[in-house]
This record gives C-alpha cells, structure tokens and sequence, in this order.
C-alpha cells in the first residue's frame, strides 16, 4: 500500500514540475517585457526560459522518460548539431534561436495538456487587452529600442505610420509581433472555431493585414471542413449557418477597421505600394547576397550579416533562412513542411491546406525568427504530423 501511494504522490509531484515548466516558458516568452515595465527586474527573459528548463530537467530526472514521438524527437535534437557544426562561420549569433527552439518544442510537446489550459488562457486575455487598447487608443506599456533611426518609443504614434492607424500590441514590441502571433495561435488551433474567433478578433485590432488574412482563411478552411460540401447540400439550414458566420466575420472586420485601415488592407498584393515595394528590395538583395557568399557560408549561412548591411531581415522567411543558416538550415525547416506536402497531397487529406498556409506565410514573414515564433512554427509541424497530439483526452 504504501509503495503504490509513494507511486502516486511522485507522479503527481511530476505534473507539478511540468505544469510549472509550461507556466515559466510562457513568462518567459510572452510575460517578460510587462514584468521589466512594472518591477524593478530587468533582462528576465533568460533567467525565466532557463528556470522552465530547470524544472524540466528535474522531471525527466524523476520520470525517466519523454512523451513524445521518438522520430520528431531525434529530428529536433538534430538542431544542436546544426548548432554546433554553423555558429562558427557566422558573424554573431543573431538568429540561434532557429536551432535552439527546436529543443523547447520538445519541453512543450512533452508537457502539451499543461501548455493548453494555460495558452488558451493567454489567448483570452490577449483578445481581452487588444480590445482595451483598441478602444482606448493606447499601449499598456510602450518599448523603447534602437531602430534605424535612433533610439526611441515603439509607440502609437510610430506604429500608426503616416496613416495615423492605430494598432493594438498588448504583451509584444509592435503590432507585427502580436499579428504573428495570432497566425501562429490561428495554425495551432485551426481545429477549435471557439478559440479561433479570439484569435481573429486579436488579429483585426492589431491592424494585421497578413495575420487578418490567414485567420480569416483558415476560419473558412474550418468552416468547410466542418460542413463540406455534400453536408451542405442535404441539409439547408447548416448552408444558412455558415453563410451568416461568413458574413459575421467579413462584417466584425468591416466594422471594426476604419476607413484608413481597410484602405490600407486593399494594399498587401498591390506591387505600386511603397512598403511592397521595399519588402521585393529584401528579397532580391537577400538572395544577391546569397549567391555571393563564399563555400562556408553557402552552406552554413552568415547569421547577422544581412542584418547588420542592410539594417532588416530579408522580409522572407525562406530568404532569411537561406542568408543566416545557409542551405543546411534552409533544408532542415523546409523537408518537414514538403513531407506533410506529399502526405497530405497523396491522401487528399483536409490538413494539405494549413501546410499550404505555413509555406505561404514563411514567403512573406520570417516566421522563424525570434523564440516563440519559432516554437509555433514546430508545434504547428508536429500537429499536422500528429494531429491528435495536442487534443485533450477524455
């Protein structure tokens, strides 16, 4: 009796560290520049992610095991190899999270039903603090940076651009981070309209052309995958249903956006417009600069050189990857996506158009960069891979 109750306590004493593991990284990653605004901390980040892995640490010291599928897993682990083989041909390390956010996604896979309650939770409350700061017309909290033009306020009015748009940014820097954000959230949880409609809200009051666009098709994508189309046709009144959550979503955008902003959503394929135009100047420098790398760095990229000639990433994911992790990293992001491609092609499964959409979204975003992003770029590979893995068991 008394070993089956020690069995018990140590299990639970287990979930506790995983629970507190989850509850760290999110800190970490989401939490970390409101606790340096409001407390006399700074630079919390590290100290934050580092203890998450301690906790982790501690509980597959106890456990002795991982729960995570073992090809994912070695895939992942791959990563530090990468790591290790690239860092020294590189300017500076820039952009070492593309290889070290692999292992956190083994941290968050492991301890996924944990991760869920608690990242739902912050997607309401993100929804929560953009509407404040829509309505409001101002940041809970503002960043200072140095920027290409010195170092100043990331505030509304630098956000709002000459159009004077006001965008919502809550926990981020900037609007584009929080947009990012609600694509990331959108492909993790394409599967759950109730969290979904949150996330679009979030993405409609961060003013996010490209985040607005993928939330709205992938509510759509959900929408038809729920009711195809032979549903449709024997039963009328689910037709009538979707059709009016179509409109209700195209409405809610409608009037939530002001004149300027959906002037400014008319823009994202317009090739005339200024900031286009600016985003295909990255793109072919990027690739110019590529091809004039020497052996090394062709193959294992010169993380920050780009950066530091031209003051911007290459405003491409796929080009950016190219340019700081060379064709190894290149290679390395894009074979998962191309073998979810083929499977899901071949199979005429229903997930082929979210891979699709995170192909997509890495042309125009570099949806690599940075610890988070990054994290929900492979917890979005390792969902459509499994796509049970992250569901709650009942």
């Amino acid at each position: 009796m008394t070993k089956v109750l020690l069995s018990k306590n140590h299990i639970s004493f287990s979930d506790f560290l995983r629970g507190a593991s989850m509850f760290f990284l999110i800190c970490s990653f989401y939490f970390y520049l409101i606790i340096e605004q409001f407390t006399p901390f700074s630079n919390v980040r590290v100290p934050l992610l580092f203890f998450s892995y301690f906790l982790f640490g501690i509980k597959i010291f106890l456990t002795r095991k991982i729960n995570i599928n073992t090809l994912i897993f070695s895939y992942l682990c791959f990563s530090l190899v990468l790591l290790l083989l690239s860092n020294v041909h590189w300017l500076n390390r820039f952009d070492i999270n593309v290889y070290l956010s692999p292992l956190t996604a083994i941290m968050v896979i492991d301890g996924r039903r944990f991760f869920n309650k608690l990242f739902v939770i912050l997607i309401w409350l993100t929804c929560a603090l953009a509407l404040y700061e829509f309505i409001s017309k101002s940041y809970i909290f503002i960043v200072y940076r140095e920027t290409v033009f010195g170092f100043q306020a990331l505030d509304e009015k630098l956000f709002g651009g000459v159009a004077g748009i006001f965008r919502s940014k809550v926990f981020f820097e900037g609007p584009l981070a929080l947009s990012q954000f609600c694509m990331g959230a959108s492909l993790f949880y394409r599967k759950h309209i109730k969290i979904l409609i949150p996330i679009f809200l979030t993405a409609i009051f961060a003013n996010g052309r490209l985040g607005i666009l993928v939330c709205g098709i992938i509510i759509f994508a959900y929408l038809y995958q729920r009711y195809n189309i032979a549903t449709l046709i024997k039963r009328p009144w689910v037709m009538i249903l979707v059709t009016f959550a179509v409109l209700g979503f195209m409405i809610s955008g409608i009037l939530l956006l002001d004149a300027a902003s959906i002037e400014r959503f008319k823009e994202v394929f317009d090739t005339h417009n200024a900031g286009n135009n600016a985003r295909i100047e990255y793109w072919i420098n990027g690739i110019s600069t590529y091809f004039n790398y020497d052996l090394n760095h062709l193959v294992f990229g010169n993380n920050g050189y780009f950066l530091q000639v031209y003051k911007n990433n290459a405003e491409n994911g796929w080009i950016t990857l190219l340019l700081n992790n060379g064709i190894v990293g290149f290679i390395y992001y894009l074979f998962p996506i191309l073998l979810l491609f083929a499977r899901n092609f071949l199979r005429l499964n229903s997930d082929f158009i979210f891979v699709v959409i995170l192909l997509f979204c890495m042309f125009v975003q570099t949806f690599h960069l940075g610890a988070s992003a990054n994290l929900f770029y492979w917890l979005i590979i390792y969902s459509l891979y499994r796509p049970y893995a992250f569901e709650s068991k009942k």
